[in-house]
């Protein structure tokens, strides 16, 4: 692992540290994030493969250099020596494998990890990321919707099958169209909306097989066979310390890269109590730390908000909380200084606002009036990382 300064580097000239943990290269939330840390007085280091847009952020003060193949154990190796370089006080995943790495390093320390290595790292996860007795029930997707209607947090109906018959049958007592689920996924991937059951058997055998995101899985598969709810998708960002949120902000998705489980490319703020209760429910009592984000479908015949998914980690519009004065990264900063949480206005002043995510809206359409009529959320201060964006359009 090479560490290195980010060329153009923003040399932040205080503590606390923050490090981004990231396997992946083209995630855009994790290449927007420094800044806001940067701005609220953390300095940020990041670990992620070479060519990961992140790299780009001037706001990045040390970089760690992940193998371009790394195994778990590379990872982990990559993983103490930058620690042992930053001394950060909080890990801040920024995908799916960083989730779960973070998480087995908890539940299941590779054999022959020195002990009070071990013990070092279980901590700073513990604080980073919150309670190890609620990991799985909180990402795994055959888990949270039993977990969350033991909170009195409302999920659509839903069933568990661990073959493609059972499958079928569950699908049959709900009624299609119905959703497929597998344990873990990310971002559409994983999960299958069917409408007939010659659909859901060729969906079915797909998810049941086996996925990188399956590292260190034991139990037999296993899928969440879920009632198709229609209506629109609201999201909640938050962020919190030992299990007690900190601050958060709601946003609606207005347009999409592809239809229903395509990513978020237009969005709106909006003021969503429905959202941000259940969420801040399941955040005391999953003992959350750290960035997270709970998805909701709103049913368009009842109003009422059905929980999806938490991720546990930065997603692509963590950062845009400073628009609407609920800047997660101040949040973040001042509790880890032991500071009283900043001023936080009374209202959503800025409920209603629209913003296009640059550049997902673009490479959707780079003919899109959204792109002319509302603001983009463009890097204009980061000039490498903006170039690197643009180039995004010439990848396969």
């Amino acid at each position: 692992m090479d560490d290195c300064p980010a060329r153009g580097a923003y040399q932040a000239p205080v503590t606390p540290t923050v490090l981004l943990v990231s396997t992946t290269t083209r995630w855009l939330g994790t290449a927007r994030m420094p800044r806001v840390l940067a701005r609220a007085g953390l300095d940020v280091a990041l670990l992620a493969p070479a060519d990961s847009l992140a790299t780009k952020s001037r706001y990045v003060s040390r970089i760690g250099v992940l193998p371009a193949t790394a195994t778990p154990m590379e990872w982990l190796l990559s993983l103490v020596q930058m620690i042992g370089k930053v001394a950060p006080r909080a890990l801040v995943p920024c995908d799916e494998m960083a989730v779960r790495l973070l998480f087995m390093l908890v539940l299941e320390p590779p054999p022959g990890l020195d002990a009070m290595l071990q013990a070092q790292l279980t901590r700073l996860i513990i604080d980073s990321v919150g309670d190890p007795r609620f990991y799985a029930a909180s990402i795994d997707k055959t888990l949270l919707p039993a977990a969350a209607e033991a909170l009195g947090v409302r999920v659509p109906p839903y069933a568990i099958a661990t073959s493609v018959k059972d499958a079928q049958a569950r699908a049959d007592d709900l009624g299609y169209p119905v959703v497929l689920k597998r344990r873990f996924g990310f971002a559409g991937h994983g999960v299958a909306i069917l409408s007939t059951r010659n659909e859901l058997a060729d969906a079915a055998r797909r998810l049941l097989s086996p996925d990188q995101l399956d590292i260190g899985e034991r139990r037999s598969p296993a899928l969440l066979v879920q009632a198709f709810i229609a209506g629109p998708y609201h999201s909640q960002a938050l962020v919190a310390l030992r299990g007690q949120p900190l601050q958060s902000f709601a946003w609606e998705r207005l347009v999409a890269t592809a239809p229903v489980k395509g990513q978020t490319a237009v969005l709106r703020f909006i003021r969503s109590p429905e959202t941000r209760e259940p969420s801040e429910a399941l955040c005391r009592a999953f003992g959350i730390a750290g960035f997270f984000n709970v998805q909701f479908v709103i049913d368009e015949r009842s109003g009422a908000a059905q929980l999806l998914e938490i991720n546990r980690r930065i997603v692509t519009h963590t950062h845009l909380g400073e628009r609407n004065g609920r800047d997660l990264g101040v949040a973040l900063a001042r509790a880890l200084e032991g500071k009283p949480p900043a001023a936080t206005p009374a209202a959503d002043d800025c409920a209603d606002d629209r913003i296009v995510i640059f550049p997902r809206e673009w490479l959707r359409d780079p003919q899109s009036g959204y792109l002319a009529e509302i603001p983009a959320d463009v890097p204009w201060d980061e000039p490498e990382l903006f170039a690197a964006m643009l180039a995004m359009r010439h990848e396969g």
